[in-house]
Protein backbone atom coordinates (compact mmCIF):
# COMPACT_ATOMS: atom_id res chain seq x y z
CA UNK A 1 0.00 0.00 0.00
CA UNK A 2 2.78 2.42 0.89
CA UNK A 3 4.24 2.33 -2.63
CA UNK A 4 1.03 3.35 -4.38
CA UNK A 5 0.67 6.94 -5.65
CA UNK A 6 -0.34 9.30 -2.84
CA UNK A 7 -3.38 11.51 -3.36
CA UNK A 8 -6.36 12.58 -1.28
CA UNK A 9 -8.80 9.97 -0.02
CA UNK A 10 -11.65 11.52 -1.98
CA UNK A 11 -9.62 11.50 -5.20
CA UNK A 12 -8.80 7.82 -4.64
CA UNK A 13 -12.48 6.96 -4.12
CA UNK A 14 -13.51 8.84 -7.26
CA UNK A 15 -10.78 7.04 -9.23
CA UNK A 16 -12.14 3.70 -7.99
CA UNK A 17 -15.55 4.58 -9.45
CA UNK A 18 -17.55 5.30 -6.29
CA UNK A 19 -20.48 7.66 -6.81
CA UNK A 20 -20.79 11.02 -5.08
CA UNK A 21 -23.78 9.62 -3.18
CA UNK A 22 -21.78 6.66 -1.83
CA UNK A 23 -18.87 8.91 -0.92
CA UNK A 24 -21.04 11.52 0.79
CA UNK A 25 -23.40 9.14 2.62
CA UNK A 26 -20.92 6.48 3.73
CA UNK A 27 -17.23 7.17 3.17
CA UNK A 28 -17.39 10.80 4.32
CA UNK A 29 -19.06 10.18 7.70
CA UNK A 30 -17.31 6.84 8.35
CA UNK A 31 -13.74 7.51 7.27
CA UNK A 32 -14.21 11.21 7.99
CA UNK A 33 -14.75 10.08 11.60
CA UNK A 34 -11.81 7.67 11.55
CA UNK A 35 -9.48 10.28 10.08
CA UNK A 36 -11.15 13.35 11.70
CA UNK A 37 -11.39 14.75 8.18
CA UNK A 38 -14.91 15.49 6.89
CA UNK A 39 -13.59 16.59 3.48
CA UNK A 40 -11.56 13.39 2.95
CA UNK A 41 -8.36 15.30 2.19
CA UNK A 42 -6.19 12.81 4.14
CA UNK A 43 -3.59 10.78 2.26
CA UNK A 44 -5.02 7.88 0.27
CA UNK A 45 -2.27 5.73 1.78
CA UNK A 46 -3.70 6.29 5.25
CA UNK A 47 -7.23 5.58 3.98
CA UNK A 48 -6.16 2.33 2.31
CA UNK A 49 -4.23 1.26 5.42
CA UNK A 50 -7.23 1.76 7.73
CA UNK A 51 -9.61 0.20 5.18
CA UNK A 52 -7.39 -2.89 5.13
CA UNK A 53 -7.37 -3.06 8.95
CA UNK A 54 -11.18 -2.89 9.12
CA UNK A 55 -11.48 -5.53 6.38
CA UNK A 56 -9.12 -8.02 8.01
CA UNK A 57 -9.78 -7.55 11.71
CA UNK A 58 -12.30 -6.62 14.38
CA UNK A 59 -12.92 -3.19 15.87
CA UNK A 60 -12.56 -3.20 19.64
CA UNK A 61 -11.63 -1.16 22.71
CA UNK A 62 -9.77 -2.30 25.85
CA UNK A 63 -12.21 -3.51 28.53
CA UNK A 64 -10.42 -1.37 31.12
CA UNK A 65 -10.36 1.75 28.92
CA UNK A 66 -7.72 3.19 26.59
CA UNK A 67 -5.55 4.01 29.59
CA UNK A 68 -4.99 0.26 29.99
CA UNK A 69 -2.44 0.45 27.16
CA UNK A 70 -0.26 2.87 29.11
CA UNK A 71 -0.79 0.99 32.38
CA UNK A 72 0.34 -2.23 30.72
CA UNK A 73 3.58 -0.57 29.57
CA UNK A 74 4.17 1.05 32.96
CA UNK A 75 3.41 -2.18 34.82
CA UNK A 76 6.70 -3.71 33.66
CA UNK A 77 8.74 -0.97 35.35
CA UNK A 78 9.91 -0.79 38.97
CA UNK A 79 7.77 1.21 41.39
CA UNK A 80 8.47 4.97 41.47
CA UNK A 81 10.24 4.95 38.09
CA UNK A 82 7.70 7.31 36.55
CA UNK A 83 7.25 10.98 37.36
CA UNK A 84 4.06 12.66 36.15
CA UNK A 85 2.79 16.24 36.14
CA UNK A 86 6.32 17.54 35.46
CA UNK A 87 6.39 19.68 32.32
CA UNK A 88 9.72 19.63 30.48
CA UNK A 89 10.79 23.11 29.44
CA UNK A 90 14.22 22.44 27.97
CA UNK A 91 16.37 19.61 26.64
CA UNK A 92 20.17 19.66 26.71
CA UNK A 93 22.92 17.20 25.86
CA UNK A 94 22.43 14.83 28.79
CA UNK A 95 19.18 15.68 30.51
CA UNK A 96 16.06 17.81 30.77
CA UNK A 97 14.86 20.76 32.83
CA UNK A 98 11.33 20.92 34.21
CA UNK A 99 9.04 23.84 34.88
CA UNK A 100 9.63 23.58 38.65
CA UNK A 101 13.37 24.18 38.17
CA UNK A 102 14.63 20.61 38.48
CA UNK A 103 17.21 19.08 36.20
CA UNK A 104 16.96 15.36 35.42
CA UNK A 105 20.04 13.74 33.93
CA UNK A 106 19.73 10.96 31.35
CA UNK A 107 21.86 8.77 29.12
CA UNK A 108 19.20 9.06 26.44
CA UNK A 109 16.05 11.09 25.88
CA UNK A 110 12.98 9.98 23.94
CA UNK A 111 10.42 12.68 23.18
CA UNK A 112 7.16 10.71 23.08
CA UNK A 113 4.73 13.57 22.60
CA UNK A 114 2.31 14.98 20.06
CA UNK A 115 3.80 16.80 17.07
CA UNK A 116 3.52 20.43 18.28
CA UNK A 117 5.09 19.62 21.67
CA UNK A 118 7.89 17.61 20.08
CA UNK A 119 8.62 20.50 17.72
CA UNK A 120 8.69 22.95 20.66
CA UNK A 121 11.17 20.87 22.62
CA UNK A 122 13.39 20.38 19.57
CA UNK A 123 13.23 24.03 18.52
CA UNK A 124 11.73 23.08 15.17
CA UNK A 125 8.95 24.80 13.17
CA UNK A 126 5.46 23.88 14.28
CA UNK A 127 3.74 21.22 12.16
CA UNK A 128 0.56 21.81 10.22
CA UNK A 129 -2.55 22.33 12.39
CA UNK A 130 -3.78 19.06 13.82
CA UNK A 131 -7.14 17.36 13.36
CA UNK A 132 -9.45 18.10 16.29
CA UNK A 133 -12.67 16.56 17.57
CA UNK A 134 -15.28 17.04 20.27
CA UNK A 135 -16.81 14.05 22.05
CA UNK A 136 -19.92 14.16 24.23
CA UNK A 137 -20.86 11.27 26.53
CA UNK A 138 -24.38 10.46 27.67
CA UNK A 139 -25.92 7.93 30.05
CA UNK A 140 -29.27 6.52 28.89
CA UNK A 141 -31.66 4.37 30.89
CA UNK A 142 -32.32 2.48 27.66
CA UNK A 143 -29.96 2.22 24.69
CA UNK A 144 -31.51 3.60 21.48
CA UNK A 145 -30.42 0.45 19.55
CA UNK A 146 -29.66 -3.12 20.60
CA UNK A 147 -26.53 -3.76 18.52
CA UNK A 148 -22.88 -2.71 18.59
CA UNK A 149 -23.14 -0.46 15.55
CA UNK A 150 -21.61 2.87 14.56
CA UNK A 151 -24.37 5.25 13.49
CA UNK A 152 -23.39 7.81 10.85
CA UNK A 153 -24.71 11.21 9.82
CA UNK A 154 -25.12 10.42 6.13
CA UNK A 155 -27.09 13.63 5.57
CA UNK A 156 -24.32 15.95 6.79
CA UNK A 157 -26.86 17.62 9.07
CA UNK A 158 -24.38 17.90 11.95
CA UNK A 159 -23.04 18.55 14.45
CA UNK A 160 -22.91 14.81 15.33
CA UNK A 161 -20.85 12.90 12.78
CA UNK A 162 -21.24 9.51 14.44
CA UNK A 163 -22.70 7.94 17.56
CA UNK A 164 -22.07 4.59 19.25
CA UNK A 165 -23.46 2.81 22.28
CA UNK A 166 -20.06 2.09 23.84
CA UNK A 167 -21.50 -0.21 26.51
CA UNK A 168 -22.64 -2.57 23.71
CA UNK A 169 -18.99 -2.82 22.65
CA UNK A 170 -17.50 -2.97 26.15
CA UNK A 171 -20.08 -3.63 28.91
CA UNK A 172 -17.51 -2.56 31.52
CA UNK A 173 -17.88 1.03 30.25
CA UNK A 174 -21.54 1.30 31.30
CA UNK A 175 -22.56 3.60 34.15
CA UNK A 176 -24.53 1.81 36.88
CA UNK A 177 -27.91 0.81 35.52
CA UNK A 178 -27.47 2.68 32.26
CA UNK A 179 -25.99 2.53 28.75
CA UNK A 180 -23.01 4.69 27.74
CA UNK A 181 -23.39 6.66 24.51
CA UNK A 182 -20.59 8.55 22.73
CA UNK A 183 -21.40 11.24 20.16
CA UNK A 184 -18.52 12.66 18.14
CA UNK A 185 -18.29 16.01 16.38
CA UNK A 186 -15.43 16.66 13.98
CA UNK A 187 -13.42 19.77 14.82
CA UNK A 188 -13.58 21.96 17.87
CA UNK A 189 -16.27 24.66 17.68
CA UNK A 190 -15.95 28.17 19.07
CA UNK A 191 -19.43 27.77 20.58
CA UNK A 192 -19.88 26.97 24.27
CA UNK A 193 -20.26 23.43 25.57
CA UNK A 194 -23.89 24.17 26.41
CA UNK A 195 -24.59 25.19 22.81
CA UNK A 196 -22.83 22.09 21.46
CA UNK A 197 -24.87 19.86 23.79
CA UNK A 198 -28.14 21.58 22.82
CA UNK A 199 -27.45 21.32 19.09
CA UNK A 200 -26.47 17.64 19.44
CA UNK A 201 -29.72 16.85 21.25
CA UNK A 202 -31.68 18.66 18.54
CA UNK A 203 -30.06 16.55 15.81
CA UNK A 204 -30.34 13.28 17.74
CA UNK A 205 -34.07 13.83 18.37
CA UNK A 206 -34.52 13.43 14.61
CA UNK A 207 -32.78 10.05 14.91
CA UNK A 208 -34.36 8.63 18.07
CA UNK A 209 -37.25 10.87 19.11
CA UNK A 210 -38.01 12.56 22.45
CA UNK A 211 -36.18 9.92 24.53
CA UNK A 212 -33.00 11.88 23.77
CA UNK A 213 -34.16 14.56 26.24
CA UNK A 214 -33.87 11.98 29.03
CA UNK A 215 -30.23 11.17 28.32
CA UNK A 216 -27.96 12.43 31.11
CA UNK A 217 -25.00 14.46 29.94
CA UNK A 218 -21.85 13.06 31.53
CA UNK A 219 -18.89 14.90 30.02
CA UNK A 220 -17.79 16.94 27.01
CA UNK A 221 -14.22 16.53 25.79
CA UNK A 222 -12.60 18.96 23.38
CA UNK A 223 -9.52 17.32 21.88
CA UNK A 224 -7.42 19.82 19.91
CA UNK A 225 -4.83 17.21 18.90
CA UNK A 226 -6.87 14.14 18.02
CA UNK A 227 -4.55 13.26 15.12
CA UNK A 228 -1.75 14.91 13.18
CA UNK A 229 -2.70 16.31 9.79
CA UNK A 230 -1.89 13.73 7.12
CA UNK A 231 -2.85 15.40 3.87
CA UNK A 232 -0.50 14.57 0.98
CA UNK A 233 2.49 14.44 0.93
CA UNK A 234 2.43 13.62 4.66
CA UNK A 235 3.08 9.90 4.05
CA UNK A 236 5.84 10.28 1.50
CA UNK A 237 7.71 8.57 3.05
CA UNK A 238 5.47 6.79 5.54
CA UNK A 239 8.12 6.49 8.28
CA UNK A 240 9.87 9.72 9.26
CA UNK A 241 13.20 9.83 11.12
CA UNK A 242 13.09 9.17 14.86
CA UNK A 243 16.79 9.72 15.64
CA UNK A 244 17.69 13.38 16.15
CA UNK A 245 21.21 12.34 17.13
CA UNK A 246 22.74 9.62 19.27
CA UNK A 247 21.02 9.86 22.64
CA UNK A 248 18.04 11.94 21.46
CA UNK A 249 15.01 10.38 19.78
CA UNK A 250 11.44 11.37 18.98
CA UNK A 251 8.42 9.12 18.50
CA UNK A 252 4.67 9.42 18.12
CA UNK A 253 1.98 8.96 15.49
CA UNK A 254 3.35 12.05 13.72
CA UNK A 255 6.40 9.96 12.79
CA UNK A 256 4.29 7.20 11.19
CA UNK A 257 0.58 6.74 10.47
CA UNK A 258 -1.90 8.69 12.59
CA UNK A 259 -2.95 5.69 14.66
CA UNK A 260 -2.18 3.74 17.82
CA UNK A 261 -0.37 1.33 15.51
CA UNK A 262 1.79 4.18 14.18
CA UNK A 263 2.53 5.55 17.64
CA UNK A 264 3.63 2.18 19.03
CA UNK A 265 5.61 1.28 15.90
CA UNK A 266 7.52 4.57 16.17
CA UNK A 267 8.20 3.85 19.84
CA UNK A 268 9.68 0.50 18.90
CA UNK A 269 11.83 2.18 16.25
CA UNK A 270 13.10 4.67 18.85
CA UNK A 271 14.03 1.82 21.22
CA UNK A 272 15.82 -0.02 18.42
CA UNK A 273 17.72 3.14 17.46
CA UNK A 274 18.84 3.62 21.05
CA UNK A 275 20.04 0.00 21.32
CA UNK A 276 21.88 0.34 18.03
CA UNK A 277 23.61 3.50 19.23
CA UNK A 278 24.61 1.74 22.43
CA UNK A 279 26.22 -1.06 20.43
Amino acid sequence: LWSRPERTTRAALVAEGFSDRMIDRFFRPFFGGVLFDPDLETSSRMFEFTFRMFALGDSAVPAAGMGAIAHQLAGALPVDFITTQARVTQIDADGVRTADGRRIGARAIVIAAEGPEAARLLGQPAPRPARACTCVYFAADRAPIDEALLMLDGERAGPVNNLAVMSHVAPSYAPAGAALLAATMLGMPAASDDYVLSSMRHQLRSWFGPEVDGWRHLRTYRIPYAQPDQTPPALEPVSRPIRVHSGLYVCGDHRETASIHGAMRSGRRAAEAYLEDQG
